[in-house]
Order: structure tokens, then sequence, then C-alpha cells
């Protein structure tokens, strides 16, 4: 069984210039799980009441040591980062809830599926509708030629160690094209990251 925790970082609808989604593939949650634990535990002072670790509230040398953390698993990273001055390249970008789908499925095309895989999102949709939508598009679009069984949840990532490792991972791919800060991203060794929607 395969795990897949994904998040997004940047914003469609505000002054940010990219988008950005991470991605992390693994086939044991428990060290991710590890890794937040060990955080939470060696620099619960710095943490203070903070119910979840997250790019952009969490200090930076604490991110790095997480980040760092990271590279001691078999997880694989993918990224894919949109520059939004090419909005215009994008078929559907009628809302903001298609674009979003419409970068996701660029994420989907870069997954190889080779297993059973459990796939969990970073809840930002609340309709069923947009979910049902998202949920079949992005299946759709991943690399899965056996057609191996594909769960997609989207879920709290209060609830996901999964979910707040990629919340830094997404973080640092941003912080790299948003900011041209490379110092996060770099710490990160068995990565992919693309730009989408360039061509």
């Amino acid at each position: 069984m395969n795990y897949i925790f994904i998040d997004e970082s940047g914003e469609l609808a505000k002054q940010t210039k990219h988008f950005v989604f991470g991605a992390i593939i693994t086939n044991n949650p428990k060290k991710l799980d590890n890794i937040i634990k060990k955080i939470r535990r060696n620099y619960k002072k710095q943490l203070g009441n903070s119910s979840e670790i997250k790019g952009y509230t969490t200090d930076n040398y604490i991110i790095k040591k997480a980040l760092t953390r990271l590279n001691d698993t078999d997880c694989k990273i993918i990224g894919i980062t949109f520059d939004k001055k090419n909005i215009y390249k994008i078929p559907r970008n009628y809302d903001y809830n298609n674009l979003y789908d419409s970068i996701a499925s660029k994420l989907a095309e870069e997954i190889n599926i080779t297993n059973s895989t459990s796939i969990i999102l970073d809840k930002s949709k609340n309709k069923k509708e947009e979910i049902d939508d998202f949920n079949k598009r992005f299946n759709s679009s991943l690399n899965n030629i056996n057609n191996h069984s594909v769960d997609i949840k989207h879920a709290n990532s209060i609830h996901y160690a999964g979910l707040q490792m990629v919340d830094l991972v997404a973080w640092s791919i941003f912080q790299s094209v948003e900011r041209n800060n490379d110092e996060f991203i770099n710490l990160i060794q068995n990565k992919t990251i693309k730009k989408v929607y360039e061509e």
C-alpha cells in the first residue's frame, strides 16, 4: 500500500506570483508521524500551543530539522510550480475552482501508481460536488496503467502528520519560486520539481 500526501502553497485569488503543489509518496507513513512527534517533543517550548507544524507559522530552523529528517525516510517528493502570468494558457480557467483542479491534474500526471494507493489532500474544498469533480479529474490524470485501486481523501491536516510534512515541502517550493530562497528546498534530496503551463 502506498500513501500520497498533497498540499499547496500560494494563492490563486490573491497577490502571489506563483502557486505550487507538493506531494510526498511513501509506503510507510509512520515515518512521517515519527518526524512530527520528535519535532514536537524536541521543540515543545518553541512550538508552544500550536496544534500543527506549518511552514508559515513555524520557526525556520525547526522546518530545516524536519526537512533534513525527511531524507532519512524512503519518501519521494514531487512538486509542480505554476507562474500565474501564464494563467491564460490554462483551459477551463473560468473560475478558481476549475483553475485549482487544472493545476492539480498536472501534479497527478507526474505520479506513477504502482500499488493500491491512498491519496490524502489537505482539505480546501467543502462542497461535495466540487470534491467529487476534483477526485474524478485527478484520478483520471494519474499514471495508473494497471488500474490499481486509488482512494482519495480530503482531510484536515491536524489529523495527519503526513499533511503537516507536505505543508513544509510545498512551503519550501514556494519560497524557492516566489522569493528566490532555495535554502529550504535544497535540504530535500529525493525530489522532482517541474514547472507547468510554461509551453
